[in-house]
């Protein structure tokens, strides 16, 4: 074992006797708990009770930490076999972790930060179990760490305190979740001093997040007579200097407030016995262990109302709950606990009966005993769906045979001019088992006119040089050149850029690696597609073992979706007569200098000249990042990206501004200017009765939109009711709205027709009357899209009144004609690779709320209300407008809530049913081949409900179809 940084480890002997003394049923798997932290808070005091509970049980435990603290001393006290290795979650090649999980069935990382252990288990083909406690900062991190996300998908079961925490992760994971509450001994009753005072006491790490500051704010506003009576104290470790100095500042006003740094456990137990009312001020919590302790000792509890403390305190029937950051509510609910003792008596009375029936330690303990139990008999039914799927899809689709090998290659030898490839392969200090495997892959490429352009920047590992000879020696195809200093990865690529010769440069990174078909199935798109100029691949990762996860099925060339994430990455084949026209690659854009060039070379093609291979012909290798991978550790990348794009909009002409993604940060958001002068929007509402919802659809535009260059036109057909008539007249009255009269059958096209015809506004917005605006800059955001030139059609994101998704965009074939992309996923849910927070093209957006200029809707002749007059009129018109060559964007920064079919309902009878059957057979007979091939939805995946999952077989499997073969050439015959 290696020793390296270690204090104190159990022998490997130890381990090997405990084994022998296994609990004669053999029932009880061998569990590993890791934790990133050992300090007094409530995750590791779990931990700590749990494996000492889980010992005395007879199971066979050790707990790994990267340091000492006063949680591997409780555990050394109680006989708990303990390593402490510093680089145990930082190493990058979790070597170490790996060692410790071969040894155990069951690894349990404790806390968010420990993520490196559930890959390591994952590594090891060992159960991993997530024990999460954290709640807004998870996900922030989740969000900042690509690996931590990953980590969610490969946990077999995710444990949690409350269903508080449990939703906030369920729109980042398919794993298995459980909701285990805390349990703890009851700590023990110590002797106490009595009082005429009513003594409150807040025990929590000083920081913005645990509030108090709202709680002096609080204390400040009560009455003094009352505050008179009050003692405060506050303790707990200092973790914001600059916070705590602040409240020091403020609390020196009142001498009933007492601050108290760090103190241990047993302290904080004599500071619990000696009070009467424990405060929660925090502004973001889940679990505070307190609270438990606080019951157990038969204390009064006041908190604020956040994370899963409502739980705990079982909905205020066990203490006050207060709202967070409310000092007024929190001071009102100090002077009932400091003006009445009866009532405090009769809380405290009723948290020590809960304490007894929900949070003792045997029924906590014996609750997770048997999830562990029950996991590690089950460990492969509890795999993801995902990686499973993924597993079987390359073992039936993507596996070459020497059938598959032996198409590829008499289609290669019918090349009538076979390209020659030059590959872009910068080298620094590698890791050099990745860099032979790297080389590897191109070395046993099926096409073979290639050419391998390797500069070393000046790399200070002495191995590298000598290999990197050897292998020019034995292959003339490789070009060497080694860079006198180190010029970082812009300047190394344009290195290896000035040694190819080829007609088309590929990009490789020194521990990635080709698909054996890559550079075949480049060369025969090449043939296809003589003018194209950047080709690009769908790719998937590979871990340190080479094993496939994560495919990563990417969209047709999407220009707008492209500004949010550089979605081209790898495999890229650019032509090399291009790069040499922009420049090569631009020093100061380390870190995003592939999106950089990808963004420059796409100014000098035309959209059909960026071609896509659906085929997985990448294989990027996770090298796992560490704890210290924050968003802000590693800023230049992202900020990198951000300069390339804004770039990219000057040169352009592009007006606007790049900011980060609000909801994925590592993703990116262009703000689009607005003309000047802004446009009017006409925004058409057709409506029938329905007044609740017409009302406060209309009412949210009027109070909630802050683009005011608007006006409201109301299309009513038949209504009947007189409180609707009132409506109407009040609305044109008050310059509200105007109001046409259509009579007549439902028609949803001519409706809207008629209406745009009557329309002031440049810009038309088509809204149904069931929905309700959820962010001011809706309207902003939409006429900033629709009044570009080359857009026809611009889509919003809305959301069902339960805060799960209604509509991410159309995607063609999908359940039949067309459906909506990621239905029913929650908020805070990326969807596919983030597709679900970035802005993107799409063949399709729904009419329930419709962006585009007037001039466009009347080009195309707007909706067909003789073929489809309820349903896909919408579809109908974008695939028009496409067919144009305009674009169709879905944002998700208009956000509004939707009633869906609310106004109007679903086809009921059998009439409304034929009538919609029929205009899904216009539909297929006029859009029939498009709508299986949606140039933005991947063959790869599936076009079953709800879409996303992988395609058994993909769409281009088998194909028999020469034609088409001689233009997509990677549809291929591809059955062994």
């Amino acid at each position: 074992m290696d020793h390296r940084g270690h204090r104190r480890e159990t022998n490997a002997d130890d381990l090997t006797v405990a084994r022998a003394h296994k609990n004669e049923t053999g029932a009880k798997p061998r569990v590993l708990f890791v934790s990133h932290e050992t300090t007094l808070s409530g995750a590791p005091i779990q931990l700590v009770h749990l494996a000492v509970w889980l010992q005395k049980a007879g199971w066979e435990i050790c707990v790994a930490t990267p340091d000492e603290g006063p949680i591997t001393e409780m555990l050394a006290a109680a006989g708990v076999p303990t390593v402490v290795e510093p680089t145990l979650l930082t190493d990058l090649a979790h070597a170490r972790l790996r060692a410790l999980c071969r040894d155990f069935d069951v690894i349990v990382a404790n806390t968010i930060a420990s993520w490196p252990a559930v890959r390591a288990a994952h590594l090891e083909g060992r159960a991993a179990l997530w024990y999460l406690h954290e709640t807004l900062v998870a996900v922030r991190l989740i969000r900042a760490i690509p690996e931590m996300a990953e980590a969610l998908r490969l946990a077999d079961l995710l444990v949690m305190p409350t269903q508080q925490t449990a939703g906030i992760y369920e729109g980042f994971t398919h794993a298995p979740i459980e909701v285990v509450p805390y349990g703890i001994p009851r700590p023990a009753v110590l002797a106490r001093n009595e009082s005429a005072f009513t003594r409150f006491l807040t025990l929590g790490s000083f920081e913005p997040r645990k509030g108090h500051d709202v709680l002096v704010e609080a204390i400040e506003r009560l009455d003094p007579t009352v505050r008179e009576r009050c003692v405060f104290k506050m303790a707990g470790r200092v973790l914001d200097e600059a916070f705590f100095k602040k409240l020091q500042t403020r609390a020196a006003a009142f001498p009933q407030v007492e601050l108290i740094d760090a103190l241990d456990h047993s302290q904080a137990l004599t500071l619990l016995n000696e009070t009467d009312v424990v405060v929660l001020p925090s502004r973001d919590e889940t679990m505070p262990i307190v609270i438990l302790e606080a019951m157990g000792l038969g204390k009064a509890v006041v908190s604020t109302n956040v994370g899963g403390v409502r739980e705990w305190l079982r909905d205020g029937m066990n203490g006050l709950l207060v709202a967070k950051e409310n000092p007024d509510e929190l001071a009102r609910a100090l002077a009932v606990c400091a003006g009445d003792q009866e009532f405090v008596r009769q809380f405290a009375a009723a948290g020590r009966r809960t304490f007894d029936r929900h949070f003792t330690l045997d029924r906590f303990a014996s609750r997770f005993a048997e999830l562990l139990r029950s996991l590690s008999h089950r460990r492969h039914e509890l795999r993801t769906k995902e990686a499973s799927a993924y597993d079987k899809w390359i073992a039936l689709f993507d596996t070459p045979t020497p059938a598959t090998q032996a198409v590829m290659r008499r289609q290669l030898r019918a090349l009538r001019r076979p390209p020659l490839i030059s590959i872009v392969l910068p080298v620094y200090n590698p890791e050099m088992e990745f860099l032979r495997a790297a080389i590897a892959s191109i070395t046993n490429q099926i096409y073979e006119r290639w050419e391998l352009c390797i500069a070393d920047d000046a790399s200070t590992d002495p191995e590298v040089r000598p290999f990197l000879e050897e292998i020019s020696r034995n292959d003339a195809r490789v070009k060497l050149i080694f860079r006198s200093r180190n010029g970082h990865i812009s300047a190394c690529s344009n290195s290896a850029l000035e040694l190819a010769t080829g007609e088309w440069c590929a990009l490789l990174d020194q521990d990635d690696a080709f698909a054996e078909n890559a550079l075949a199935l480049a060369a025969l798109e090449i043939e296809a597609h003589p003018e194209a100029g950047l080709i690009y691949s769908d790719e998937d990762k590979i871990d340190e073992n080479s094993v496939r996860s994560n495919p990563f099925f990417k969209t047709d060339w999407n220009p707008e979706l492209f500004l949010g994430q550089n979605y081209i990455n790898h495999l890229g084949v650019y032509r090399e007569n291009l790069l040499r026209q922009i420049g090569g690659f631009r020093e100061g854009f380390e870190g995003s200098q592939d999106y950089d060039l990808a963004l420059r070379v796409i100014e000098l093609l035309r959209p059909e000249q960026v071609r896509h291979i659906p085929r997985i012909l990448y294989h990027w290798r996770m090298v796992s990042g560490s704890l210290a991978a924050i968003p802000d550790a590693k800023p230049y990348a992202k900020e990198a990206a951000r300069r390339a794009i804004a770039d990219h909009c000057q040169r352009c002409a592009m007006p606007g501004t790049v900011v980060p993604c609000p909801e994925n940060t590592e993703s990116h958001r262009v703000i689009h200017a607005v003309p000047e002068p802004a446009p009017l929007a006409s925004i058409i509402i057709p409506t029938r009765d329905g007044l609740a919802l017409l009302e406060r659809c209309i009412e949210s535009i009027v109070a909630r939109t802050d683009y005011r260059r608007f006006e409201i036109i109301i299309v009513d057909n038949g209504s009947v009711e007189d409180k609707s008539f009132s409506f109407f007249r009040r609305a044109e009255r008050e310059n509200i709205a105007r109001v046409l009269s259509e009579t007549g059958p439902f028609n949803y096209s001519r409706l809207n027709n008629r209406a745009a015809a009557r329309a002031r506004g440049e810009i038309l917005v088509f809204l149904n009357s069931d929905t309700e605006i959820d962010e001011s800059d809706w309207l902003t955001e939409m006429v900033s899209h629709a009044a570009r030139m080359e857009v026809g059609a611009v889509g919003a994101r809305l959301w069902y009144p339960d805060g799960t998704l209604q509509h991410g965009g159309v995607i063609l074939g999908l359940g039949g004609v067309a459906g909506h992309a990621f239905p029913n996923i929650p908020r805070r849910h990326p969807g596919y690779f983030n597709r679900a927070f970035l802005q993107q093209n799409c063949s399709a957006v729904t009419g329930a709320c419709l962006a585009l200029r007037k001039a466009v809707f009347e080009e195309l002749g707007g909706f067909d209300e003789e073929n489809l007059g309820v349903s896909f009129s919408d579809v109908d018109f974008c695939l028009r407008g496409t067919a144009r060559g305009y674009r169709v964007v879905w944002t998700p920064y208009a956000n509004l809530i939707h009633h869906e079919s609310a106004s109007r309902g679903h086809q009921r009878t059998p009439d409304e049913q034929a009538l919609f059957l029929k205009e899904a057979g216009y539909m297929q007979r006029v859009w029939g081949a498009r709508l299986m091939h949606d140039p933005f939805y991947n063959p790869n995946l599936s076009l079953n409900l709800p879409g996303f999952e992988i395609a058994f077989p993909p769409r281009w499997f088998q194909s028999r179809n020469v034609a088409a073969t001689r233009q997509q050439p990677w549809l291929l015959q591809s059955q062994p």
